[in-house]
C-alpha cells in the first residue's frame, strides 16, 4: 500500500512566507541552515536572514479538509564577528510577514510544494493572521538577532476530492 503525500503545515507555511514580496522560499525552512558552509565559507542565507517555521497548535476542520495550524515563526538575521545583532534586518522580515496577512488581496494564492526532490500537491493559504506579536529572544549567540512570534493559517490541498 502507498499512501498519497500531502503537504504538511510547515510546509505551507514555509512556502507561504517565502512568496511574500521581497522573501525568497530559499529563506525558509523547518530548521535554521549552518550559517558557514561545508567549505567555509558564508551562507547566502547569512545576507538575507531566515525564517523557521514550527507547529505549536491549531485544529484542522472536523467537517472539511481544511488545516488550520497556528506555527511559531522564528526570525534570524546575523553579521558574523560584529557582536552586533542585526535587528533592524530581522524587525524588516518580521514587519513583511506581518503586513502580508493585511493584504487581503493577496493571502489566497496557490503555493507550489516541493521538498527534498518530492512534488507535493500544491496548497492554496485561504486565511493568515499573526496571533501574538514579533518579540525578541536573547538566548542566542552574540552575533544573532532572533525574533519570534505566531501566525494562523487557513489553508487548503489544491483541487482535494474526499472520497
Amino acid at each position: 500500500m502507498t499512501l498519497p503525500l500531502y503537504p504538511t503545515d510547515e510546509m505551507v507555511a514555509a512556502a507561504w512566507i517565502g512568496t511574500i514580496p521581497d522573501l525568497s522560499r530559499d529563506m525558509t525552512g523547518e530548521v535554521l541552515p549552518p550559517d558557514v558552509g561545508a567549505d567555509g565559507t558564508v551562507a547566502p542565507w547569512v545576507g538575507t536572514g531566515f525564517v523557521t517555521v514550527t507547529l505549536v497548535g491549531g485544529n484542522p476542520d472536523d467537517s472539511l479538509p481544511v488545516q488550520r495550524p497556528v506555527v511559531q515563526v522564528d526570525v534570524w538575521t546575523t553579521d558574523p564577528g560584529s557582536n552586533k545583532p542585526p535587528w533592524r534586518m530581522a524587525h524588516a522580515i518580521a514587519t513583511a510577514i506581518v503586513r502580508a496577512t493585511w493584504d487581503r488581496n493577496n493571502i489566497a494564492r496557490a503555493l507550489p510544494i516541493t521538498e527534498n526532490g518530492v512534488t507535493y500537491p500544491p496548497a492554496a493559504v485561504k486565511n493568515a493572521y499573526v496571533t501574538s506579536a514579533f518579540r525578541r529572544m536573547y538566548d542566542d549567540a552574540s552575533d544573532y538577532a532572533h525574533l519570534q512570534g505566531d501566525l494562523a493559517l487557513e489553508w487548503v490541498t489544491v483541487n482535494d476530492r474526499l472520497a
